[in-house]
């Protein structure tokens, strides 16, 4: 028999003044953690790539830092599982003593067990800066990159980039795009679609005045760009519609849904609206028709100063899982966070972390993740003191389990120890709860009908669905756990008024 999983919290320092991690992978067993990211001294201005193996208590087996070539600076964007004996690291490098100043891709093949280079290939144009975000393997073996570009002669606005590359790195074409030749745009995330074609998804950043006034200000539009198998553009579409034109939208994830719809994740900043200039924003969700149209969306938490989704996953158990930073306004920095949602848009539960051993550090954020196969989570980010301290920043490392617990069973104590929500506001009792078997479920706002509630457990699973006739005038059902497991459950309920979501806990 295997021995019992362990779940650690580490801070890793590779004794550098920055350092960072943007890619995870596992590989052979759920012992095997490969991670990749950079490291520097600021004596030398040089950034090297770094990858580094994990024991499974999340201590270094071995750590390789080194550069693509000898002329050049550089640091992991993100690392690409190929199989379980390769993988590839994708990263930017700055061309030392170029003139103008020059930036280019470079992908690294390396293998698992080792971390030793197979081949090193430099993907860009040398008359262009180019920055990147995200590596995709294509069905042909190959691989595409998403970026963005400005030419070196400042004669045009930032553009996005596809570059499409043979299995060894060869460069087959380089297409770019842009909504608006006026506009600066970035490419955050790459989806491979079912007609062999890509999904950009970003965002374009202007200046432009605000509603009734002359006065200018940096404006942020999400932007989604589909194109055919050889990167020619079919459509476009700018998000969010101009009655939302005085929030800013960052564009960071998107991903499929089974329906053929899509699911991306963004930033939400109010930062230029509110009083003081006082920085703020929120994740936002959005669900998408298969041709770029919102369906549904939703804007989460609202009390937080700074909130951001990194990165959004498909679950093994047909849920999503995000990852980011996240910042209340009483405290000083961000925390790491993960969180699952449905397909609907609904939270199935968050955790939010902080570095372990704190020592000075006040930001935390995570970058990367991977589901292990025991359905856990790895993650990986960075985290560092205050902002104008740049000599103190390590990487840092998550193994948690399939509820993101760092100690298994923490979603039962946080399921029964949440402070209440107050029914005046969502208008739902719950009684007998926690249960032993049934629940009265009763609407307490005056007309309102129930039209469906249900049941889910912690992994996302149906356990009833009840559709409710709104002529039928529905106000109160029961909640039957009586044939389930002991645990926390999810009670979704859909009513004339709106939507809420209670936590119920079977003993």
């Amino acid at each position: 028999m295997g021995s019992a999983q362990v779940y650690f919290n580490k801070q890793i320092d590779w004794q550098h003044d920055y350092e960072y991690l943007a890619g995870i992978i596992t590989f052979g067993d759920s012992n095997n953690i490969l991670v990749a990211g950079g490291n520097s001294e600021l004596t030398s201005n040089i950034d090297h790539f770094l990858v580094s193996r994990l024991t499974n208590t999340g201590e270094i087996a071995w750590s390789k830092s080194f550069l693509p070539r000898s002329n050049v600076s550089g640091n992991t964007v993100s690392m690409l599982k190929l199989d379980e004996e390769y993988s590839m690291i994708y990263g930017n490098a700055d061309l030392l003593n170029a003139t103008p100043e020059n930036y280019q891709y470079f992908l690294i093949k390396v293998r698992n067990q080792t971390g030793d280079t197979i081949w090193v290939k430099e993907v860009g144009n040398n008359d262009l800066q180019e920055g990147g975000h995200e590596l995709i393997k294509t069905a042909d073996g190959g691989f595409v990159i998403i970026g963005y570009y400005f030419p070196v002669n400042g004669t045009q606005r930032q553009r996005l980039t596809i570059h499409k590359t043979d299995s060894l790195g060869n460069l087959i074409f380089l297409k770019e795009y842009t909504t608006d030749i006026n506009k600066d745009h970035y490419a955050y995330s790459l989806l491979l679609t079912n007609d062999g074609g890509y999904l950009i998804f970003g965002f374009r950043a202007y200046e432009s005045t605000y509603p009734g006034g002359n006065t200018t200000a940096n404006k942020i539009d999400m932007v989604l760009i589909k194109t055919d198998a050889q990167g020619i553009q079919q459509w476009s579409k700018v998000y969010p519609p101009w009655e939302w034109k005085q929030i800013l939208f960052y564009g960071l994830d998107i991903q499929p849904l089974p329906s053929g719809d899509f699911l991306i994740a963004g930033l939400k900043d109010y930062a230029i609206f509110l009083p003081g200039n006082t920085y703020a924003g929120n994740y936002f969700f959005a669900r998408l028709s298969p041709t770029g149209g919102i369906l549904d969306s939703v804007t989460l938490p609202e009390r937080h100063e700074l909130t951001w989704v990194n990165r959004l996953k498909p679950s093994s158990d047909g849920n999503f899982w995000a990852i980011g930073a996240e910042k209340d306004s009483q405290n000083l920095g961000q925390t790491g966070l993960i969180m699952k949602i449905t397909p609907a848009l609904e939270v199935l539960w968050k955790r939010e972390y902080r570095v372990s051993p704190p020592e000075s550090m006040i930001h935390e954020m995570f970058y990367e993740g991977v589901e292990m196969p025991d359905h856990g989570f790895a993650l990986c980010g960075t985290a560092f003191g205050p902002l104008e301290d740049s000599t103190n920043q390590n990487g840092w490392v998550i193994r948690a389990d399939s509820f993101g617990c760092l100690e298994p069973g923490c979603q039962l104590n946080s399921a029964i120890e949440d402070p209440p929500v107050p029914e005046q506001d969502i208008g739902i009792t719950l009684s007998s709860n926690p249960t032993s078997g049934q629940a009265r479920l009763t609407l307490t706002h005056e007309g309102a009908v129930l039209l469906g509630v249900r049941v889910l457990d912690m992994q996302g699973r149906v356990v009833s669905d009840i559709q409710f006739l709104r002529a039928a005038g529905w106000r109160e059902c029961e909640v039957d756990l009586g044939g389930e497991l002991a645990g926390v459950y999810w009670v979704q309920v859909r009513t004339s008024e709106g939507r809420a979501t209670r936590k119920i806990v079977k003993h």
